[in-house]
């Protein structure tokens, strides 16, 4: 059977009547295993059988289960998700199993997966609190990471999120073994590396996965380092480096130099 395109927006909106309901300013005033139960949902932590959270729901009722071995913001967003289909698919019961793909900020796909992953990021990061903060002076990962400290959420939550309302012309690429794992951008970005394609040598992400180290401080590249399509090697990007040498894998934050 063919599922159906998600709509973003019953996410959002199911986030935002969370949040009216219950009367928080600022998303880190509650406990998110507390705003869970508020809302009808038990949090319990239980062992990880291929996936990092599920939620069996029985009419108003629910139980999230996510897994052990999550980090404090994986875990977060995790429940999040999970109370995310609780809210935004109240009308189903059912046992649903979440895997590490399915709550992916940056997954794309049919069915509600991705409708539950924006009513994560809206009542983990509600766009009237972080739009604002994305008018910064400079675009780099320091930003980037005072979002993720003050609204507890992941590097690529906050990185993904902040793209969404930043006026700069930005993209994000992660990468694992010199191969492209994923990658978002802006609208006006252009075009960006494909799923599977192999980190150009004169990127600065090329060299964290070539010689371990990488500077930790934005550097300028030529655009055609990133972008096949370009000739004209008097267009520069600025790219940042996020590496996390323990898992083999880069995050590249890339931007047009004005």
């Amino acid at each position: 059977m063919r599922r159906r395109a998600p709509v973003l927006g019953i996410g959002i909106e199911a986030a935002r009547k969370v949040r009216s309901a219950i009367g928080y300013v600022h998303p880190t005033e509650l406990e998110i295993e507390v705003l869970a139960y508020m809302r009808g949902a038990l949090v319990r932590t239980a062992p990880a059988h291929g996936a990092r959270a599920n939620l069996l729901r029985v009419g108003e009722r629910g139980i999230i289960a996510v897994a052990e071995t999550l980090t404090d913001t994986e875990r977060r967003w995790a429940i999040a998700h999970e109370l995310g289909h609780f809210e935004a698919h109240a009308g189903i019961s059912f046992l649903g199993l979440c895997s590490s793909t399915d709550m992916l900020p940056a997954y794309q796909a049919s069915g509600r997966e991705p409708e539950a992953n924006a009513f994560a990021a809206e009542l983990l990061m509600p766009e009237d609190l972080f739009a604002k903060r994305c008018d910064v002076a400079k675009v780099s990962w320091e930003p980037v990471h005072a979002l993720a400290e003050e609204f507890d959420v992941s590097m690529t939550a906050a990185a993904l999120r902040f793209i969404s309302y930043t006026e700069e012309r930005v993209a994000i690429v992660c990468a694992k073994n010199g191969k492209v794992l994923w990658s978002a951008g802006t609208k006006d970005f252009g075009t960006r590396p494909r799923r599977g394609d192999r980190i150009g040598e004169w990127t600065e992400m090329h060299s964290f996965f070539k010689k371990g180290r990488v500077s930790n401080k934005p550097q300028t590249v030529s655009a055609s380092a990133w972008i096949e399509d370009i000739e004209d090697d008097e267009e520069h990007i600025v790219e940042h480096v996020f590496p996390a040498p323990r898992l083999g894998i880069a995050t590249s934050l890339l931007w047009w130099k004005p």
